[in-house]
């Protein structure tokens, strides 16, 4: 038996809960999306978010009807579709038992109350922008709706906990979820810094800042980018210069006793000056072969996969992450990712294990 059988969940999508009605249809909810006559799916979002979910035309200011799907649910995800919003009080009031978590830009007190926002807007008010590209150059913005995926991921746990609540208490539950709190969460450095030091952080760009000066993060290969950072990991540092001077490419990496310096402390010449036989020995080597060594040496790298990469992976493939999904309302058919829960016997089949360890060249990453 799924997680969620026998739980049942109206959503008022208009962005902010569309993912958390998502999530709990795949832990086995039946979701009902209630749209009004005029309203269109939102484009980027529709298939990944609304697969899985019935979708209901109830027509503006059909509160009998929209009554009588309340009365029977479980949980609401109030997403503040245009003029319904202000029934749902009384309608709520009908279903004492009912789970409703209510989701608006920023919150349901105070100035902002009624303050229309975007992902966009979200992003920016919470700081990831602020602190997202280089330096020299304006923010940047995540791709996708990420502060309306952040959000929902807050509405599907709290409508979890509602449910656990009134499993303890009996009662129904009223849980308000502000998007701009759950954007700003996400930013999870930034706001502690500023708490107890004051500090406002800023764009780094391709630095990793921990003390006086900041290392590289991202490093072009022969055939394309990996993610490693010169830090204070004695043992990694000389994994990683032990196999440069196998290759002739250590330099003066190969005198530095890494138990005895500190890198955050290190002067930013000095930094520079480590950091160039590196990109130099990553430089003349594919992603395959440094994710290998990194594999089996423990150096901490990472491969950096492209979109294409991620499509041909027979890594992800064997493990289930793409599925043929099909728009229950217009048939379309679309490769997304897979289920994003796997619990007992949710699924048919497990995912198909592997007879023999996977390679890097399975991943997609091999030289082109």
């Amino acid at each position: 038996m799924r997680l969620l059988a026998g739980i049942r969940v109206v959503e008022l999508p208009d962005g902010l809960v569309d993912l958390g009605g998502r999530m709990l249809a795949e832990l086995g909810a039946e979701v009902v999306s209630i749209v009004g006559e005029d309203a269109e799916r939102p484009h980027a979002r529709c298939l990944a978010w609304h697969h899985g979910k019935r979708r209901v035309t109830v027509a503006q200011g059909d509160a009998d009807r929209l009554a009588r799907l309340i009365a029977e649910a479980d949980i609401v995800l109030d997403g503040r579709l245009g003029g319904m919003r202000h029934a749902l009080g009384e309608l709520s009031a009908a279903n004492p038992g009912l789970v409703q978590v209510v989701a608006v830009p920023f919150g349901t007190e105070g100035a902002r109350t009624d303050w229309p926002a975007s992902d966009l807007t979200l992003m920016a008010m919470s700081g990831l922008m602020h602190i997202t590209g280089d330096p020299e150059r304006p923010p940047l913005r995540l791709p996708g709706e990420q502060a309306f995926a952040l959000t929902g991921i807050q509405v599907a746990t709290a409508a979890l906990l509602g449910l656990r609540a009134r499993r303890r208490t009996g009662r129904g539950q009223r849980i308000d979820v502000s998007a701009y709190q759950a954007t700003t969460l996400a930013n999870y450095r930034e706001p502690v810094v500023y708490a107890w030091t004051g500090r406002i952080g800023r764009r780094t760009g391709n630095r990793l800042v921990r003390g006086k000066t900041g290392v590289r993060q991202i490093w072009p290969c022969a055939d394309g980018f990996v993610t490693w950072s010169i830090i204070d990991n004695p043992g990694m540092m000389r994994s990683v210069v032990a196999t440069m001077a196998e290759h002739g490419a250590a330099g003066e990496l190969a005198e530095v006793d890494w138990e005895a310096i500190l890198v955050a402390d290190a002067p930013e010449e000095t930094i520079a000056r480590w950091e160039a036989p590196v990109g130099a020995f990553f430089a003349a080597h594919d992603r395959a072969t440094l994710g290998c060594w990194s594999l089996a040496r423990g150096w901490g790298l990472s491969v950096i996969a492209d979109l294409d990469d991620v499509r041909a992976s027979r890594h992800l493939a064997a493990r289930g992450l793409f599925v043929d999904v099909a728009d229950e309302e217009t048939g379309r058919t679309a490769r997304l990712p897979g289920p994003l829960f796997r619990h007992g016997a949710d699924h048919d089949a497990p995912p198909r294990r592997l007879a023999r360890p996977v390679r890097l060249a399975d991943a997609g990453w091999s030289k082109r």
